[in-house]
Formats: structure tokens, C-alpha cells, sequence
């Protein structure tokens, strides 16, 4: 969980399994609660449960700074098509005050399902070729 938080934290935005998203969340929203407190006793945890000062600096400066008078929810999860590998559901788990990224300017956005399909059609293309 400290490296996943540490890669939320320095870049904003991951895609990882929907689970460990789900579970990076409980991890990590109270980190950012501490970060609004910004006293040192709440630096000192937050050092303790991430390990790294850079990644502990920006959650306090910038992160904190974002989250605002917000009571909680710092991040949302957003599910994505499953892994072709072994079916395991992805996610992008980001913080909530990120700006959504969009997926083709002004085009129609493909559900899961059709996700699925094309991904599947792609994938028995493939095996005819070799």
C-alpha cells in the first residue's frame, strides 16, 4: 500500500485492480485528512505510514492545499474493462479535484461492453494472424 499511496500521491492518478483501488482509497483519504491538519505530529505519521519526504511534502503543500474545506471522498475510483490476461476488473483510482481524463475531445465515449467486444475482436484478429 506505500508504494501504491506514494504513486497515487506523486502522480495523481494510477490504474491499478479495482480491489487494491478500493483499497488504496481507505489508505490514502486519511492520509490527506492528516495533511490538512498540517501540524508536525500529522507530518511525522504521514512520514511513518509513507516513507518517503518527497512524496510526504507534496501530499502536505499541494495535495492538502487542493482538498480545501472538503470533509472526505479525496478520491474516486473509476472502473475500466477487465485485464485480458486473467479477467481481474481494473480501475483508475484519482483524486477528486483532477479534472476527469478525457478520452478523445468531443467524441462519443465506447461503454465497457463495447470496450469488451472490440478488445475481443482484436484479440481473435490476432490469433488468425498467427
Amino acid at each position: 500500500m506505500k508504494n501504491l499511496a506514494s504513486a497515487l500521491i506523486d502522480h495523481g492518478r494510477i490504474f491499478t485492480t479495482e480491489v487494491k483501488a478500493k483499497q488504496l482509497r481507505a489508505y490514502v483519504e486519511p492520509l490527506v485528512t492528516l495533511a490538512r491538519a498540517g501540524d508536525q505530529h500529522s507530518r511525522r505519521l504521514a512520514f511513518s505510514r509513507l516513507g518517503h519526504k518527497e512524496i510526504v511534502t507534496k501530499l502536505f503543500s499541494e495535495i492538502a492545499g487542493r482538498a480545501g474545506d472538503r470533509p472526505g471522498g479525496y478520491t474516486r475510483v473509476i472502473k475500466d474493462v477487465p485485464r485480458a490476461g486473467d479477467g481481474a476488473m481494473m480501475a483508475y483510482i484519482e483524486f477528486v479535484d483532477q479534472a476527469p481524463a478525457a478520452e478523445g475531445d468531443g467524441e462519443k465515449k465506447e461503454t465497457m461492453e463495447q470496450k469488451l467486444r472490440r478488445r475481443k475482436r482484436e484479440a481473435q484478429k490476432s490469433r488468425r494472424r498467427g
